[in-house]
């Protein structure tokens, strides 16, 4: 499941506009290992107060493992919440809210403006998404930027003071649930420390085999950012309309 093709990428930003978290962690360089990097896994869980405000949570320059294992503990005890290292926090994860901007105003039931997940409108959510918790997580986007600009240079949304009530509301699909491991893609080694798992590309076959599904209706090829859906998911979206949405066989 994907986004459709478009003729530009003005309009590809028009249709999805973009989707912004600002709270995250940074990346790692694990003296460990020697691995330096960095993920995209969007959380549910919406950043403490406490870092709000906190430099730390707003780069993606990587820090040394103890550092970083540290600040992982540190967000634990704001959200009153264990912690295995590395394991419940990992480096690049964001935290919400996502921040919502588009300069038109959506109509879409299926929204792309993130490459880590996809925004489905209300309808949508409720026909497909909402029994599918489990192997999703659902969380409501926050509208920011919203409608053209106006002689003041300022999205008209802002001028409002209310973004939220130029738009429908729409929701964040963290899907959650992943394929066993494609052909050649079990990770060559797993630092003891950092967790990072290291893969040999050149033996990876990008490709879905119906021996690594492990049931889902909806998944992702694991190592990968693909979104799998089984031919019953997809006729279901189909059939209730969905617009801006399109299905590709594997």
């Amino acid at each position: 499941m994907q986004s459709p093709e478009y003729s530009s990428d003005s309009q590809n930003l028009a249709i999805n506009g973009n989707l912004e978290y600002v709270y995250r962690f940074p990346g790692v360089s694990c003296n460990a290992c020697n691995a330096t990097y960095g993920g995209s896994r969007i959380l549910a869980l919406e950043a403490p107060p406490q870092i709000q405000n906190d430099p730390r949570f707003r780069s993606r320059w990587p820090i040394s493992e103890q550092e970083h294992a540290a600040m992982q503990q540190e967000v634990a005890g704001y959200l009153d919440a264990d912690c295995a290292a590395f394991q419940t926090f990992k480096p690049g994860d964001n935290f919400q809210p996502a921040y919502y901007d588009n300069q038109t105003v959506p109509d879409a039931d299926f929204l792309w403006p993130n490459i880590r997940s996809f925004v489905v409108s209300e309808r949508m959510k409720r026909i497909v998404f909402d029994g599918l918790v489990g192997d999703v997580e659902i969380v409501p986007v926050k509208p920011r930027k919203i409608g053209k600009r106006n002689d003041s240079g300022l999205p008209s949304g802002l001028d409002s003071g209310h973004p939220e009530t130029l738009i429908e509301p729409y929701y964040q699909i963290l899907v959650r649930a992943e394929s066993d491991y494609p052909k050649g893609g079990a990770p060559i080694s797993i630092c003891a420390v950092c967790k990072h798992e290291a893969f040999d590309d050149e033996k990876r076959e990008l490709v879905m085999h119906e021996e690594m599904w492990r049931g889902q209706p909806i998944f992702l090829l694991r190592t990968t950012l693909y979104v799998i859906v089984t031919e019953a998911l997809a006729e279901k979206i189909q059939k209730a309309g969905a617009t801006n949405v399109a299905f590709v066989p594997v």
